[in-house]
C-alpha cells in the first residue's frame, strides 16, 4: 500500500537499530494507525510525520511512544502507554512513533538522542 513505506529506526550515535517502522503519510491512514490490530510486536512500529499527539482509544494493547523534533531528536520517551488514553501529546513534536510495547525497554534511547530513519 502506498501509505506505508518501511524504515529502520536507529540511534544516530552508533547506528544501533531500535525498530522497523512503517511511515504513514496520508491523513486517513494516520487516523486509523494501529486500530483494528490485535497486537504490535516489540521491534515494530508506525511513524507519523507531522503528528504531535495521539490517542489510544479503541487500541487493544499498550504502546511505547517516541516523540521527535523536526531534526529527529528525541523529545519524549513514553514506554507502556496503556489503551484508552484520550490524549497523549508532546508540545513541539514534529513526528510521533508508535512502537510495540517492550521495544523501549531493550533500547538505550533517551531524551535528546538523535535517531535515524533509513528506508528499507
Amino acid at each position: 500500500m502506498a501509505d506505508y513505506v518501511q524504515y529502520m529506526l536507529a540511534l544516530a550515535s552508533n547506528g544501533a537499530p531500535l525498530a522497523r517502522v512503517e511511515r504513514v503519510d496520508s491523513w486517513w491512514a494516520q487516523g486509523i494507525g494501529v486500530l483494528g490490530r490485535r497486537a504490535l510486536p516489540a521491534g515494530e512500529g508506525m511513524w507519523f510525520p507531522g503528528v504531535a499527539s495521539i490517542h489510544t482509544c479503541f487500541v487493544a494493547f499498550p504502546l511505547d511512544i517516541l516523540f521527535l523534533s523536526r531534526d529527529l531528536s528525541v523529545l519524549a520517551v513514553l514506554p507502556g502507554v496503556p489503551p484508552w488514553r484520550p490524549l497523549v501529546r508532546c508540545p513541539g513534536a514534529a513526528h510521533t512513533i508508535e512502537l510495540g510495547a517492550g521495544t523501549l525497554a531493550v533500547s538505550l534511547v533517551r531524551i535528546g538522542d538523535a535517531v535515524l530513519l533509513e528506508p528499507q
